[in-house]
Formats: structure tokens, C-alpha cells, sequence
């Protein structure tokens, strides 16, 4: 003879699902881990921001320093940037004429800079710097801006550079510095390069 055995309800509730505490456990540390990731991915993507605007930056900075090493300046005749081309008003006091010719883009327009070696205050007080339109684009269709007083910007990258003439004769030192304002910081990146005056027209000056 065969017997069926009935499970009691005792022995139905041992071995059905979980209980209602371990189902409010593993949603707390599925919460905890949710919010966990979360976290981790905002500061993910805040990081890979401020990498593009720094690469930004960095591309801007190296254009505007080829750009200005394409200027050059003319050693003259006599093949010497004499005392007052070193202040950039354009005469040779040796030979009395426009002997060493100067691009603006190049010209030391704000000698109180020389000294600075602080990024920030050599962006705020540049020798140079282009002129923005409504988009913040560079305006190449008026001057560029000689000592200007710069500040930051969170919609756009500014660019600046100073001009230093060098106690090593008969060059330039070009320091590019880009700025910007990211999560209530200011940021900037600077470049810096050595240009050498040219004896002739279409000889390299770049060092």
C-alpha cells in the first residue's frame, strides 16, 4: 500500500522564497551600490570634460605659438636688435633708421610683465591678446589687443601671450598662456618657446 504524504504548512513556509528581511537587506545594498556607481560615473564624465577642455587648451596654445613663431623680426644690416628695437619703437638709435622691424604681434607692449612668473597674473596682464566677438571667437578683423586686462570665462577658452626680450642677445621669449573657469576653479595652460631675430628676409628665426 502506498501513502501520500501531505507537507504541513510549516514545512511550505521553510522553503518558500525569502523572507520580507532579506528581500529589504538586498535592496539596501543594491541601493548602496547604485548610488555607488553613480557617483563614480559623474565623476567620470566631469573628469573626461575637463581632459577635452585641457586638450583643447593645450591645441590652442601650440596654434597661437606657431603662429607667432611664423611672425619673425629683422636683426637689420648690422645684424643686432639694438637697445631701442629691445623697447619696440621701431628705430635703430645706432643707425637712426627703422632698421629692425618688428611685428606687433611680437612687440613687448607691456614691460611690468617681465618679472611675473605666476600663470594666472600673466594671463590677467598679457602683451597681447585677440579680441573676442559675440561667440567668443577670435575677431581677426580688428587689432589685436596690446595689454589688455583679461578675465575668465566658462563659456570659452581665452588665449594670451607675453613677449620677452631676452638678455641673450637678439631674441624673443613667447609665453602662451590659454585660461578658462571650469566647476568654480580657473584653469590654464601655458606654452613657452625662444625665438631669434633674422639677419635677411626668409631666413629661419626660430631656435
Amino acid at each position: 500500500m502506498k501513502y501520500l504524504r501531505l507537507n504541513t504548512c510549516s514545512e511550505q513556509s521553510e522553503s518558500n522564497g525569502f523572507t520580507l528581511i532579506e528581500i529589504l537587506i538586498a535592496m539596501v545594498i543594491l541601493s548602496v551600490a547604485l548610488l555607488s556607481m553613480a557617483s563614480t560615473t559623474v565623476s567620470v564624465i566631469k573628469g573626461n570634460q575637463v581632459s577635452d577642455r585641457v586638450t583643447e587648451a593645450v591645441t590652442l596654445a601650440q596654434d597661437t605659438i606657431e603662429e607667432l613663431r611664423n611672425k619673425n623680426f629683422y636683426l637689420g644690416t648690422n645684424g643686432t636688435l639694438e637697445a631701442a628695437d629691445n623697447n619696440d619703437t621701431g628705430d635703430d638709435v645706432t643707425l637712426g633708421t627703422a632698421d629692425d622691424p618688428i611685428s606687433s604681434e611680437l612687440k613687448n607692449s607691456n614691460p611690468g610683465n617681465d618679472a611675473i612668473t605666476v600663470t594666472a597674473n600673466l594671463f590677467n596682464s598679457p602683451d597681447h591678446a585677440y579680441a573676442l566677438d559675440v561667440n567668443g571667437e577670435d575677431d581677426r578683423t580688428v587689432p589685436i589687443l596690446n595689454s589688455p586686462a583679461l578675465t575668465l570665462s566658462s563659456s570659452f577658452l581665452r588665449r594670451a601671450w607675453v613677449i620677452t626680450d631676452n638678455t641673450a642677445l637678439n631674441t624673443k621669449t613667447i609665453t602662451v598662456i590659454v585660461g578658462w573657469s571650469e566647476a568654480g576653479f580657473n584653469r590654464y595652460v601655458s606654452i613657452s618657446t625662444i625665438i631669434a631675430g633674422m639677419r635677411y628676409s626668409g631666413m629661419p628665426g626660430t631656435i
